[in-house]
C-alpha cells in the first residue's frame, strides 16, 4: 500500500477512537438528534448509513425537540468507513481478505 493510504487508515482509526474515549467518558455528548446528523454529515448521507444499517436511529420520546436521535460514535464510525472504502480500491480488500482465510 501507498505511504498516504496508510496514513490516512491510521488518521481515520484515531479520530475514532477518540471520538469513543471522549463519549465515554462523558467529555462529549453522545447524542445528536437527527436534524444535527444532517447539519454534521448531510442529509444523503446519513441517510444512506441508515440504509446500510451503519447507524441506529433511536426513538428520542419527546417527537417536539427531535423524532429521532443518533449516537456520534455510530455516526463517526460509518463516516471513517465511507472513507476507508473510498481509500481502499475493492480488489486489494478482497485480496487481503482472501489471503487470512476470512471470507
Amino acid at each position: 500500500m501507498d505511504e498516504k493510504v496508510f496514513e490516512r487508515i491510521v488518521t481515520n482509526s484515531i479520530r475514532i477512537g477518540c471520538i469513543n474515549t471522549l463519549s465515554e467518558l462523558g467529555l462529549m455528548d453522545e447524542k445528536i438528534t437527527e436534524k444535527q446528523a444532517h447539519k454534521m454529515y448531510g442529509e444523503k448521507k446519513v441517510k444512506e448509513w441508515r440504509r446500510r444499517r451503519w447507524i441506529v436511529g433511536y426513538p428520542s420520546g419527546n417527537t417536539q425537540r427531535a423524532k429521532f436521535y443518533y449516537r456520534r460514535s455510530e455516526l463517526e464510525t460509518a463516516s471513517r468507513m465511507l472513507d476507508m472504502q473510498n481509500i481502499i480500491p475493492p480488489t486489494l480488500l478482497n485480496r487481503i481478505i482472501e489471503q487470512n482465510g476470512l471470507y
